[in-house]
């Protein structure tokens, strides 16, 4: 990894400054105008990640930064609302696959238009200023989408963790077996 600039490292600052408010203004004009049909932030985050291509309970787990017990509920909400549907993967029986709905897919594109025409109609620069954002975008892009790669271990959105392995059982060696039966005597059947 090459060593940052200083340069570099005040544009990071930059746009590590900008994700909050925009996620929060984000949410919070949702809410207030109501695009989300109903559905909670977490259930919309959901939707959307799923959209972007996510189809693993698990996967969603560590892209939202949630336990998967949190998944399972948000999952079955929206699955009984209709906006998700749970399939069993064709050559794993035991993985489940997410699929969004036709009305999971329309809320989430209605909200995603809705978001990108309101702040559009938010940007205060000329031409020239709008022209030179599309190109500064390009390198954000590729750098957060490297980093998202390396946020999901295995690099792919629908692979799963390997189970982890049990702990290696104790083989009792003599020595062993007499200290265990000292500690606590057995009792003699009758």
């Amino acid at each position: 990894m090459p060593t940052p600039t200083p340069s570099t490292e005040a544009l990071a600052l930059r746009v590590l400054r900008l994700l909050p408010p925009l996620h929060r203004w984000a949410a919070a004009t949702v809410q207030a105008k109501h695009w989300g049909q109903g559905l909670s932030m977490r259930q919309l985050s959901v939707v959307s990640a799923m959209r972007s291509g996510v189809s693993s309970p698990g996967v969603l787990a560590r892209r939202l930064m949630v336990t998967p017990a949190v998944i399972t509920g948000l999952l079955d909400r929206l699955e009984r609302q209709g906006y998700v549907r749970r399939e069993m993967e064709a050559d794993d029986r035991r993985r489940l696959r997410l699929v969004l709905t036709k009305t999971g897919m329309a809320v989430s594109d209605a909200v995603q238009q809705a978001l990108t025409r309101e702040l559009a109609a938010h940007f205060q620069a000329t031409d020239e200023e709008l022209s030179l954002l599309g190109r500064a975008l390009d390198p954000l892009e590729r750098t957060l989408a490297l980093l998202d790669s390396r946020q999901l271990p295995l690099g792919a959105d629908d692979a799963e963790p390997e189970a982890p392995k049990p702990p290696a059982r104790r083989v009792r060696t003599p020595a062993r077996k007499r200290a265990v039966s000292k500690a606590a005597p057995r009792k003699s059947r009758p």
